[in-house]
C-alpha cells in the first residue's frame, strides 16, 4: 500500500513540478504570453491549446513515472495518478476562484487528465511486457 501511494505522489510531483517548470520559463522568454500577477486576463485560444497540449504531454509522462514507480497494475496507478490530479485541480480551482479562464479549457484539463495519465501507464507496461526476462 505505501509503495502505491508513493508510485502516485511521485507522479504527481513529476506532474507539478514539469508544469511549474513550463509557466516560469515562459514567463522568463515571453513575459506577455502569460497574465501579471494581479492580472485577471488570460491569453488568447492559441496559447491556451498550448497549455493543454503541455499539460496533456506532462500528464503522460507523470502517468509513465508513476507506472515505472509501482511494483504492479501500472495501469491501475496511472489512473490513480489521472483521479489525483483531478482532485488537486478541482481543489485548486475551489480554493484560487475563477481566475477568468474559459469553462471549455476548465473542462478540457479535468477531461484528459485520466486518458493522459493512463496513456502513460500503458506504454510504461507495453515496455515492461516487452522486455526479455
Amino acid at each position: 500500500m505505501r509503495r502505491s501511494l508513493l508510485a502516485v505522489v511521485v507522479g504527481c510531483a513529476a506532474w507539478a513540478a514539469a508544469r511549474m517548470a513550463t509557466f516560469a520559463a515562459v514567463a522568463a522568454w515571453l513575459p506577455d504570453a502569460l497574465p501579471q500577477p494581479g492580472e485577471d486576463v488570460f491569453p488568447g485560444t492559441g496559447s491556451l491549446l498550448a497549455m493543454l497540449g503541455s499539460d496533456v504531454l506532462f500528464m503522460i509522462v507523470a502517468g509513465y513515472v508513476t507506472a515505472a514507480a509501482a511494483r504492479r497494475a501500472p495501469v491501475g496507478h496511472a489512473a490513480a495518478l489521472g483521479a489525483a490530479i483531478v482532485v488537486l485541480g478541482l481543489a485548486l480551482m475551489m480554493m484560487v476562484g475563477w481566475r477568468g479562464e474559459p469553462l471549455w479549457y476548465q473542462v478540457t484539463l479535468v477531461a484528459i487528465a485520466v486518458p493522459a495519465a493512463v496513456t502513460g501507464g500503458s506504454l510504461r507496461s507495453q515496455q515492461r511486457d516487452a522486455a526479455p526476462r
